[in-house]
């Protein structure tokens, strides 16, 4: 995921690194190209990339590690999804209320709201592309947006397959 919000990159890692020196988070392989729900915990990723699916089909957008996935939930109900590794995933996962009393004993509650608003700008720039005005717009925005991916993304998928994905 690319860092919107500024220090999004350094607030990630201090929150990944509590995480996991707490010896609270369970490590977890996730196979390439193997559809992993999302589910209450939460997900650090250290490195590697992954489709994010709102379901098994509906492909919503790419990713790139580090990122932290379901933040969210210590505010609000889980927000469901999947997602599929281009490559073995090693993702450490914890409960949101471990993460909760690693965040208030460290004391890292901006950090959270450094990840929450550079995930929430990043998945309203995925909405937004999604309801252009026509389909020669989307498509385009499809394509530009791929063409900005990295070699590995590229790489992993076909423009066709991309195209039928995403729409």
């Amino acid at each position: 995921m690319t860092d919107i919000t500024p220090n999004s990159d350094t607030h990630r890692q201090w929150l990944m690194e509590a995480f996991i020196r707490s010896g609270k988070s369970q490590k977890l392989t996730i196979k390439k190209g193997k559809a992993y729900p999302m589910t209450d915990d939460i997900y650090c990723i250290q490195k590697g990339f992954f489709a994010v699916y709102m379901n098994e089909e509906r492909l919503l957008t790419f990713y790139e590690g580090p990122a932290i996935l379901g933040l969210t939930n210590l505010y609000a109900p889980p927000t469901y999804f999947y997602i599929k590794p281009g490559e073995p995933l090693i993702v450490d996962v914890l409960t949101v209320e471990d993460a909760r009393s690693i965040i208030a004993e460290e004391d890292l509650y901006e950090s959270v709201n450094y990840i929450l608003a550079n995930n929430m700008a990043e998945f309203y720039r995925v909405f937004a592309k999604t309801i252009n005005p026509n389909n020669y717009a989307f498509i385009r925005l499809l394509l530009l947006e791929l063409n900005q991916s990295s070699d590995e993304i590229k790489a992993s998928v076909t423009v066709a397959s991309y195209i039928i994905k995403r729409s």
